[in-house]
């Protein structure tokens, strides 16, 4: 057993900060008793980890990853035609980018080749030291739409036939692309490329064996399809409407909030200089909608879209938006995990041990949360 002190630890599901915690992990990687003050005579074979005065909280969630995409790297929305191989490298080095930084679990919605339910599978196994995942395997669009990470598909029965196959190889999620990345320069009007039939097609399909769905979209009928349909998480959701955001309240879709794509300067250099300029043309509008769906309090959860370790960002832009600090960080952990259905997200007796621990309370600063000083991952201690 492992034995982690604290100076100060967020604790269940409202990420309370508490004074001196010590947390007892079991053999078997499970949080076995949280301690408040005084810790009781423990067995002489407890490894104790003492973390001074540093704050632990759950490990983070990255709820919108791509492995093989690292938009972190100049060009890389050109680069999903590259080889299986150098995919598979650059899959390896993203998910492990994202563990040192406290990222222990992700939503890994598309890639090519089938990469994500290989190294998912290789971390269950325990021969890889990577975040724990769930997976979408390969991407679906319209033959004509959006969508890097995607492969084109036209009428119902492909997209049938694909759903089929990403099943076959167990994903976890199945993932489409409806609408364009990028809002219209005018007006509203948002092109949509998979029709309402080709939807339900793919919403049918998980129905049958009790698989989610997901689906890259930034509003307009594209939105209304999937709201309609039953598509369980709403990714992005740019340029929802006043009309979308009530839509989405009234079939409780989840939304996965992703600001830093439009949000964070730092990304842009890393993109082709037309996509930088619809990005600074539009971005203030659509700071306008995201505070609006901010406001209505969907169901939701955060993630990067591919920036690799820098999830964090994403926390800072979701108080920009009008998020509370602390409803943001529940889009990476307690919300994640609810939404996952995965034992992790919350530090109470029983749960997983993913627990990182940063210099300070990231409520306070979420930019402490750039360089975590410890990561525990499956009650498993990672040393890089």
């Amino acid at each position: 057993m492992k034995l982690i002190k604290a100076g100060s630890a967020l604790l269940g599901a409202e990420l309370k900060e508490e004074k001196n915690v010590s947390i007892l992990i079991s053999d078997d990687g499970n949080i076995k008793e949280i301690f408040h003050s005084n810790v009781p005579s423990l067995p002489s074979d407890v490894e104790v980890i003492d973390l001074g005065g540093k704050c632990v909280l759950p490990g983070l969630v990255d709820c919108h990853a791509h492995l093989a995409l690292d938009a972190r790297i100049p060009g890389h929305l050109l680069m999903m035609d590259d080889s299986e191989t150098k995919q598979t490298i650059r899959a390896i080095k993203s998910a492990s980018d994202d563990l040192k930084k406290g990222i222990t679990g992700l939503r890994s919605l598309g890639d090519r080749y089938y990469i994500d339910v290989e190294l998912r599978d290789m971390e269950r196994k325990g021969d890889l030291d990577l975040p724990w995942m769930q997976v979408a395997g390969i991407g679906m669009k319209g033959l004509h739409g959006h969508g890097y990470v995607g492969k084109g598909f036209s009428g119902c029965e492909e997209f049938r036939r694909q759903a089929r196959e990403n099943l076959f190889h167990h994903t976890d999620w199945l993932k489409i692309f409806i609408t364009a990345g990028q809002p219209p320069v005018k007006g509203d009007h948002v092109p949509w490329f998979i029709s309402r039939e080709e939807v339900r097609t793919v919403v049918s399909e998980a129905k049958a064996l009790g698989v989610k769905t997901s689906c890259h979209c930034i509003g307009g009928t594209g939105l209304r399809y999937c709201a309609e349909e039953g598509i369980d998480v709403l990714d992005h959701c740019y340029w929802a409407t006043e009309e979308d955001i009530d839509l989405i309240i009234k079939h409780g879709t989840t939304v996965c909030f992703t600001p830093g794509v439009f949000m964070d300067e730092e990304r842009l250099p890393m993109c082709p200089p037309d996509h930088a300029e619809k990005v600074h043309r539009t971005r203030d509008e659509v700071v306008r909608r995201l505070s609006k769906l901010v406001e209505a309090k969907p169901a939701f959860v955060v993630g990067s879209d591919a920036y690799h370790g820098l999830l964090w960002h994403d926390l800072v832009f979701m108080t920009k938006l009008g998020m509370s600090p602390v409803d943001a960080l529940k889009g990476v952990t307690v919300n994640a995990a609810r939404l996952m259905g995965e034992n992790v997200g919350v530090l109470e007796e029983g749960r997983i041990a993913d627990i990182i621990a940063t210099d300070k309370n990231p409520l306070d600063d979420f930019s402490t949360l750039s360089s975590p000083s410890f990561v525990m991952h499956r009650g498993k201690k990672i040393v890089f």
